[in-house]
């Protein structure tokens, strides 16, 4: 390879996400199934199937929750890598989750929350030593969340909208070069089911690339250009929205009539 071309891939960022062939079995069935998937760094990317179609598994796999099987010809590189330290790894990717969720509900403040995601735990441990600079990049990442205000609540007292901001702004502290939200609406409330799809508009316009795993049409933002539908833990369809979320595709993927409609750039089934 000349200078030029060694040069040249140096600076090109590096995919997100480069699985090919994967299979990772959850007990007795494979949760993912052969599945073969890129993601550029910075895409906004939303992974739409029904319950039992692998996507949970695969956010545990991005997260090393997971491993895969060994299998002639499969790879899982993420962020250009096969092999990570977990909590190298989890400072390069902004995770938030449904296993986070159900963990806040115990005697920390919204501070210390946001502060345990230098740590990779869940609260603020005695070992744990908190230098002024992670505390100054947990107040800009909890202000860019208007969150602010619930640095000193007890994260028990919280309502579930108000304490999924604070995961957000906790996946948001080492400025990751991507979210990966795992269901992120889970259990809102109108009011602040649209607070969070605000949020995650305003960071997507920012330059936040963005992985959004859910089962509900409604929760892909307009800034989301490409939806991989997951089925039986493999690729069903993949492509640009408008290309993926038709009425033929959801209807085959849910197993039932699925009639779509597209309003101010969200997508609704019913």
């Amino acid at each position: 390879m000349d200078t030029r071309a060694a040069n040249l891939t140096y600076i090109l960022p590096v995919p997100l996400l480069d699985f090919e062939n994967v299979f990772v079995s959850r007990g007795e069935r494979l949760g993912l199934n052969g599945l073969t998937l890129r993601i550029e760094s910075g895409e906004h990317v939303a992974i739409l199937g029904p319950n039992g179609s692998g996507k949970s598994t695969l956010i545990k796999t991005i997260a090393r929750e997971c491993y895969p099987l060994r299998r002639e010809g499969a790879r899982l590189r993420i962020l250009g890598r096969e092999n990570w330290n977990i909590f190298e790894l989890r400072s390069q990717l902004g995770i938030v989750s449904n296993d986070l969720m159900t963990q806040c509900t115990r005697d920390i403040t919204g501070r210390e929350l946001v502060l345990s995601g230098f740590f990779g735990s869940i609260g603020i441990w005695p070992n744990h030593r908190v230098l002024p600079e992670m505390e100054e990049k947990a107040k800009r990442a909890m202000e860019r969340l208007d969150a602010w205000r619930l640095a000193s609540r007890w994260t028990d007292e919280l309502s579930s909208g108000e304490a999924r901001r604070l995961l957000i702004a906790r996946a948001l502290i080492h400025n990751p070069s991507s979210l990966l939200l795992d269901e992120p609406t889970t259990s809102l409330d109108l009011p602040a089911l649209h607070e969070v799809r605000e949020h995650l508009r305003s960071l997507a316009a920012g330059g936040a690339g963005l992985l959004l795993v859910t089962h509900h049409l409604d929760d892909i933002i307009p800034e989301i250009d490409r939806v991989v539908l997951l089925k039986d833990g493999a690729v069903f369809a993949d492509g640009p929205k408008a290309a993926v979320l038709t009425p033929s595709a959801l209807s085959e993927l849910f197993g039932m009539k699925v009639d779509v409609f597209e309003r101010n750039g969200y997508y609704h089934a019913w």
